[in-house]
């Protein structure tokens, strides 16, 4: 019965192999159909939460690979199954353990890849509407779509000069067709009659290395314990991260040479994330693979330029996407923006910038909040405390006196030589970004006045971490989280679950997105809601209108 299941157990894993590729013994490394590992410049936009795609300076690439990869035999080809086929990779001859960082661009022959493709010729007068237009019949046998190229940059060039018979009264071009979809012969009857096409001879494509997805050179020069590959990395300015598995561990440095070669000019330093992110500050320590030993990065985000280092604050290119909504969607021009926990001041040095927002801020971090001056002031922004206010301190402190400040100001009349930020006036928006811990934060809310009528109420946008249960989804799961940061269980009989309704009851018009994956069920969730005037009531203890 044992061998039984795990005959069919193989079977069921197995069952996406073509034809082709079980007529040989190979190792299977399942892929993602959405995602490539990108190479130099490539971009890649996910699709989880709301990360787009990247600019060139501050980037990520990601691609999931099934966690449970398993070689069926231990033989030197790698069979990498995508959208249609498999592209079969083959491993170097040499003796694997003989090649390091230093020599391995030495095997660049053996890294090179050759392909034979069919082809046809066609006038040339009728090469672009063939390549562009969507009804052209013959746009899916293309050389480009075969997954063997898929990664490949710079792309192919499927049309390629064609030596011409002097008889020849037009000029012709060949096109470069795939080795695996090949055209039907009344699809090619179809071309010769309408197009004139011909067939033509086999073309040979030659692929160097310098061209190849770093996977695919990863896949041929690491040995058979270290497979698959590396499958993400990130870059933070020249700065490229990995998270190698233990299984990767023993080859970093030649992963980071081969990293280093593919990704140049824009990357001169390669590091592995050692352990997780922690301490009070949210960073993490990392090891040089490759390259200079510099972390200083400059990010350009959108046409605002971030200076800091890399090792003493946290930064997540994931959130660029994030950013981006809240600009387009929250904040409007001449706002007052307040952020508790700002790090290195992407989200305010932007909204500064582009909209002419006002900035109150702060960060436990002392360098993160130097970074953050620094940056504005290289950006044109005024960092004078009326403009652009950032200090370092406890954020609940930091909340609370947003609240104390006003109270002060309302009891003395304001002074024309005021050098804050309208200390008569609650921010328009208050972010709280520190997924780990941040609805605790939401109790010195209750040192906000309540007295006078704010209209709009200033919103407030809690990011916080959160797993679905047998009863609420995530977004429920995160609801109540703040509900209970806000007005905690005791004094007061309300239900511990579901209490978003309850609090839209006190005006406060709850708001939840989903903003990206942190681990398999967990999610980063952003609870955006008004800190409506019967809110703070209800915080201070008031419980009738």
């Amino acid at each position: 019965i044992i061998v039984g299941l795990e005959l069919c157990l193989h079977q069921m894993a197995c069952h996406t192999m073509s034809v082709h590729a079980l007529m040989r013994p190979q190792c299977v490394v399942q892929h993602h159909s959405r995602c490539a590992f990108l190479g130099r410049q490539q971009q890649f936009a996910s699709k989880w939460g709301s990360s787009r795609i990247r600019n060139h300076h501050s980037k990520l690439m990601f691609i999931p690979i099934n966690s449970n990869w398993k070689p069926i035999n231990k033989y030197n080809n790698i069979c990498f199954h995508t959208r249609h086929h498999s592209t079969t990779i083959t491993r170097l001859q040499a003796d694997l353990s003989t090649i390091n960082e230093s020599n391995w661009q030495s095997f660049s022959n053996e890294l090179e890849e050759t392909l034979e493709l069919p082809s046809i010729s066609v006038p040339a007068k009728h090469i672009h509407w063939l390549l562009s237009n969507k009804d052209s019949p013959i746009k899916s046998f293309l050389a480009h779509t075969m997954d063997e190229f898929e990664g490949i940059h710079p792309k192919i060039k499927v049309v390629r000069n064609l030596d011409q018979d002097d008889d020849d009264d037009q000029v012709r071009k060949r096109i470069l067709l795939s080795s695996t979809e090949l055209i039907p012969d009344d699809t090619f009857q179809l071309l010769q009659e309408k197009y004139h096409a011909r067939k033509e001879d086999t073309f040979n494509i030659c692929i160097p290395h310098h061209q190849q997805p770093v996977t695919r050179i990863l896949s041929k020069i690491l040995p058979e314990e270290a497979q698959p590959p590396p499958s993400s990395y990130e870059q933070v300015g020249h700065v490229v991260h990995v998270n190698l598995k233990a299984q990767h561990v023993d080859y970093g440095k030649i992963i980071g040479s081969i990293l280093l070669d593919r990704l140049q000019p824009t990357t001169k330093t390669v590091v592995n994330k050692l352990g997780e992110v922690g301490g009070p500050f949210r960073t993490y320590q990392m090891g040089l693979l490759a390259g200079e030993d510099d972390y200083f990065v400059h990010v350009v985000e959108h046409g605002v330029s971030l200076y800091f280092d890399l090792r003493k604050v946290y930064w997540c290119t994931r959130l660029e996407g994030e950013r981006t909504y809240m600009l387009k969607n929250e904040f409007q021009p001449n706002q007052i923006i307040a952020d508790a926990f700002c790090g290195c001041g992407a989200q305010l040095i932007r909204a500064a910038s582009k909209k002419g927002c006002r900035i109150v801020a702060n960060d436990l971090n002392p360098d993160a909040v130097e970074y953050c001056k620094e940056s504005a002031r290289k950006n044109g922004i005024d960092v004078s405390p009326a403009n652009f206010d950032v200090q370092c301190g406890d954020a609940r402190e930091f909340i609370m006196n947003l609240g104390m400040r006003m109270s002060e100001s309302s009891s003395t009349t304001p002074s024309s030589s005021d050098t804050t930020i309208n200390a008569s006036k609650l921010p328009h928006h208050l972010l709280l970004n520190f997924p780990l811990d941040s609805p605790s934060f939401l109790n010195a809310l209750r040192w906000w006045p309540s007295g006078e009528v704010m209209d709009p109420p200033p919103r407030i946008h809690v990011y916080t971490f959160a797993r679905g249960d047998d009863e609420r989804t995530e977004a429920e799961v995160a609801i109540d989280m703040v509900a209970d940061g806000l007005l905690p269980e005791g004094g007061y009989s309300i239900a511990s679950k579901f209490r978003g309704d309850y609090l839209n009851e006190l005006g406060c018009n709850v708001e939840a997105r989903e903003i990206r994956d942190a681990a398999p069920g967990k999610l980063v969730i952003c609870v955006s809601f008004s800190a409506s005037r019967t809110l703070l009531r209800r915080m201070q203890g008031d419980f009738f209108d």
